[in-house]
């Protein structure tokens, strides 16, 4: 289902938004990996998530894995988000609802219906991508799950 999804999403317009993230990770050349990571990411949306690099760190702390202290990068991703928002982020973002809002007008043709819920899920990941991992969709259901347990102390 992931696949047909996938499919679905770049030919009404995937292609286009991995070309509008590919481009403006080439006019942001030093951090041109992370955008080219969330490019890749709007090219085949379903069977990922996004999940915060501190949600990350909360769960490899309640598993007892190894985790990194990155309070500089997270700084720096702070930066970076504030920079990124005032130019392609909004537009991005713009782009995903306004794609959202035509995938909704033409619901009637059911198979445009997955592609609405594709567009509000990439619109977080548009408007502020540093500091974000894209991590595929049953880890980011574990990592939710591990953090809420150990949020009610279950």
């Amino acid at each position: 289902m992931r696949l047909l999804g996938n499919i679905m999403w770049f030919f009404l317009g995937g292609w286009l938004l991995f070309i509008a993230y590919s481009l403006a990770a080439i006019i942001f050349f030093p951090v041109f990996l992370p955008l080219f990571r969330v490019a890749r990411y709007a090219l085949w949306p379903f069977g990922r998530a996004v999940v915060t690099q501190s949600d990350l760190k909360k769960y490899r702390a309640i598993k007892g894995l190894p985790a990194d202290d990155g309070e500089v990068l997270k700084a720096i991703g702070g930066i970076l988000n504030i920079i990124w928002m005032l130019t392609f982020g909004w537009l991005l973002a713009l782009t995903h609802i306004v794609a959202a809002f035509f995938n909704l007008c033409m619901f009637f043709l059911i198979f445009t219906i997955p592609n609405i819920g594709g567009n509000w899920k990439m619109i977080r990941i548009a408007f502020m991508p540093f500091n974000k991992v894209i991590v595929p969709q049953e880890l980011a259901e574990e990592i939710d799950l591990v953090i809420s347990k150990a949020n009610l102390n279950l």
